[in-house]
């Protein structure tokens, strides 16, 4: 890169600053994605800060590319109100950086419509915004927005006439940790990686811990955050010490799941990780910002899903799931019951184009233990079958979406976006510049 001037007049030093959240209650998903794009900025040369609540500060230390580095953290109050946490966010940045930066990269579903205007209104220092969003659910006035679910469309984007749109596969984050432990040829004798995400996930892990056969013949890594309470996990553990173990430390995750013969995952961010080292796995979908990874999984045969927030899908054409979709009819009810229920659902199903290697249910407490036992039999008896699996998983995720996406961040320039008065002035009427 060559040499440049930021608006501090220091020379090679862009600045970016990241609002974001963590914890208990939130997970680390949002948290993760932007400390992927925070390294590899870090590694070009930018200084990168984070702003948030419940931020964690053990993840500040990057070495990408052999780059050595820290992301600063300034830890703010939690604020009920997002127009109280927006003009905490201006006060920021200008007092402490006087409006001496390049970027503003949001990730956090709080803000709304009127926060991302009101930020664009009164941004009379034509500081770029850019949005990381994987919901489209709301419109994001801003220079640019990131959304890294593979194969999520552009449109909703486009008709916000946002600048920049960096939209699908193309653009998924995966940290640099993982993308350093790719091309290691695959072992099926490794242990079975467990692991939701962030936060409390102990209602669904024990629905799939108490699944697994008593006799599973591989070890099994469960990794779950330390804000995540453990009682009842290390109870299971207990139960066969040297068989089962647990894993709090981020830090050795990476090395762990690259090492494992398969992973049951939730639906987001790591699953992405799970795709870009290749291995068979088992998404669990169970919160509703996963719903687009559901259709991700049916439309390219990547994995076989247990979905939680979606519908029943009785299109397998799969003898050896035969048992656990009987058992799942019984607890539901009658076929016309269950298509009654589907078509009252997200309608996912409909999207499947290549072979079914779904189950999907619409409660946790739905999951079944013969169905669990039949994926984890499958990974010794057809080794063709799994192969196939991760060559799907690599053509999809490559491991290279941060840096296309700082690329493209590295040229973003200030343009206006329509806003009208009342797409801000609602909330922030009585706010003076």
């Amino acid at each position: 890169m060559g040499i440049i001037l930021n608006k501090r007049g220091l020379l090679n030093a862009r600045t970016a600053i990241f609002r974001v959240d963590a914890g208990p209650g939130i997970g680390m998903g949002h948290f993760m994605r932007c400390r992927t794009l925070a390294c590899e900025m870090i590694a070009r040369g930018w200084v990168v800060f984070f702003i948030g609540h419940g931020l964690p500060v053990c993840c500040a230390k990057n070495s990408h590319n052999g780059v050595v580095g820290n992301i600063n953290f300034i830890e703010t109050d939690f604020f009920q109100n997002s127009r109280d946490d927006v003009i905490n966010l201006l006060d920021i940045l200008q007092k402490r950086f006087g409006w001496n930066l390049d970027c503003l990269i949001v990730d956090t579903y709080r803000y709304s419509r009127d926060d991302f205007a009101f930020l664009q209104r009164f941004s009379v220092h034509r500081l770029a915004v850019v949005v990381i969003d994987d919901l489209a659910n709301r419109d994001t006035p801003a220079q640019a927005v990131i959304n890294p679910n593979p194969m999520f469309s552009s449109e909703p984007y486009d008709r916000q006439h946002i600048p920049v749109v960096l939209c699908g596969e193309k653009y998924t984050l995966v940290r640099p940790e993982i993308v350093s432990l790719t091309g290691r040829v695959y072992d099926n004798s490794g242990p079975l990686m467990i692991s939701l995400g962030g936060g409390d996930v102990v209602r669904p892990m024990m629905k799939l811990l108490t699944a697994i056969p008593e006799r599973f013949k591989r070890r099994i890594c469960i990794s779950v955050s330390p804000d995540c309470p453990l009682q009842e996990i290390e109870s299971w553990i207990a139960r066969d010490p040297v068989q089962r173990f647990l894993n709090t430390d981020i830090d050795k995750f990476p090395e762990l799941l690259a090492s494992s013969s398969l992973a049951i995952t939730g639906g987001g961010t790591t699953l992405w990780e799970v795709y870009c080292l290749g291995m068979p796995s088992l998404g669990l979908i169970w919160v509703d910002n996963q719903k687009h990874t559901s259709v991700i999984i049916k439309e390219q045969a990547t994995s076989f899903m247990v979905d939680l927030v979606t519908q029943i899908n009785f299109e397998l054409n799969s003898e050896w799931l035969d048992s656990g979709l009987k058992s799942l009819s019984k607890q539901l009810g009658s076929h016309n019951a269950v298509r009654s229920m589907q078509e009252e659902a997200f309608l996912a199903g409909s999207l499947i184009k290549k072979e079914k290697t779904s189950l999907v249910a619409e409660s946790v407490d739905m999951i079944n233990s013969d169905f669990i036992a039949l994926i984890l039999a499958k990974l010794d008896e057809e080794p063709d079958f799994w192969q196939n699996m991760i060559e799907r998983q690599h053509g999809l995720i490559d491991g290279q979406g941060a840096r296309r996406c700082v690329e493209i961040l590295e040229t973003l320039a200030w343009r206006e976006v329509t806003l009208f008065e009342a797409d801000w002035r609602r909330i922030y009427e009585n706010w003076q510049v």
